[in-house]
């Protein structure tokens, strides 16, 4: 595999990639956009899921709950949050696919660097979606929601992963797609790549 001279300069010195998992190593979005539709929509809290992509689940739905003016008790909230949480996964057994061009990327980066996931989404559910993608064992560490008190937009994730891998912030390069994400790597200091669904294929030459 042949990088782009873009990409290569931006990850020269680099030692640890840090991957958001949702959108960026998997085509998720429509998955969890239903899935909050199908638990949000009969109490009426109906935002696109572009404002709470990234987001905590319980966090969005308290994001939600809030727009709309409602009190909404920690129980319901947690309660709202598993229910979609299950939801996904039984929606990922059919329906999940990675995002075009990642698994080449990948195969070719575990080569040459160290790779981790910082993901606002449950352990359960991304260890879940790693496992029917082939990718079980592949990040080191696997940072997800349940590691931190606040998710992305806060820095918390990725810097658990710095801690962890003992790693600079500027030998580390993260690869997100949500404005939550982005904002996460900014607060903590770490350079980013911004990642849509054609990506992957134009990493390469």
């Amino acid at each position: 595999m042949q990088l782009t001279q873009e990409l290569a300069y931006v990850l020269k010195e680099k030692k640890v990639l840090i991957f958001d998992f949702d959108g960026t190593i998997a085509d998720t979005s429509p998955i969890h956009a239903a899935a909050f539709e199908s638990v949000l929509s009969p109490l009426g809290l109906n935002l696109p899921y572009s404002s709470i992509a990234g987001m905590k689940t319980a966090d969005a739905v308290l994001f939600c709950a809030k727009a709309y003016g409602r009190i909404m008790t920690t129980k319901k909230q947690n309660s709202l949050a598993t229910s979609k949480q299950k939801l996904v996964r039984e929606m990922m057994r059919t329906q999940l696919v990675p995002l075009p061009g990642v698994d080449r990327f990948l195969q070719w980066a575990k080569q040459h660097y160290r790779l981790t996931i910082a993901t606002s989404g449950s352990r359960k559910t991304v260890e879940f979606a790693l496992e029917k993608l082939g990718y079980t064992g592949w990040f080191d560490p696997l940072v997800c929601s349940d590691d931190v008190e606040r998710a992305k937009p806060f820095p918390d994730l990725f810097l658990k992963v710095l801690e962890h891998t003992k790693c600079r912030s500027d030998h580390a390069l993260v690869f997100e797609d949500s404005t939550a994400g982005i904002l996460s790597a900014k607060n903590a200091g770490i350079a980013y790549i911004k990642i849509d669904r054609s990506s992957w294929t134009k990493f390469s030459i």
